[in-house]
């Protein structure tokens, strides 16, 4: 009897060594983590006051780039600057929105890289950042990030 009670307790000793699932070391989850992690996605763009009630992602996003390209578009026009010659050219803008929501020019380009009118772009943006509503920076698994973006801008004397 005692055999079969020392042969039973060395069984189950043994055996339960291969029945627990091994725990995966935190480096692995974090590994793994990254891995899947999309870097180039945020869960919510940044947000004006005016579209903080919208709730799909592309609407809100769509509503941050109106609101922007807007306030641009009218400072823009209501500059009264008198051109020699007509101008028709696109205006890329990149800018930065930190993640304390604080808009920052990072640079302008354009095909015919008027020196004139990016002077002029570059000083009406930065007047149209200081009209905007309040601005909230764009969020990540439920932290403030900063993002980059570029916006394209219409300058037309027509």
């Amino acid at each position: 009897m005692k055999y079969y009670i020392a042969s039973f307790l060395i069984l189950v000793v043994f055996s339960c060594d291969l029945t627990i699932n091994k725990e995966l070391s935190v480096n692995q989850l974090v590994s793994d983590e990254l891995e899947t992690f999309n870097w180039n996605d945020v869960d919510t763009y940044p947000r004006f006051q005016n579209c903080d009630t919208i709730i799909n992602k592309e609407l809100n996003f769509q509503c941050f780039v109106n609101t922007l390209t807007s306030k641009v578009q009218t400072n823009l026009s209501n500059t009264g600057v008198i051109v020699d010659k007509s101008i028709k050219d696109t205006v890329m803008i990149s800018f930065r929105v930190s993640d304390k929501g604080k808009i920052t020019l990072d640079q302008l380009f354009s095909e015919n890289e008027v020196l004139n009118v990016n002077l002029l772009i570059d000083s009406i943006f930065k007047l149209s950042i200081l009209d905007l509503p309040k601005l909230y920076p764009a969020i990540k698994r439920g932290q403030p990030v900063n993002t980059k973006f570029k916006l394209p801008i219409l300058v037309s004397t027509n």
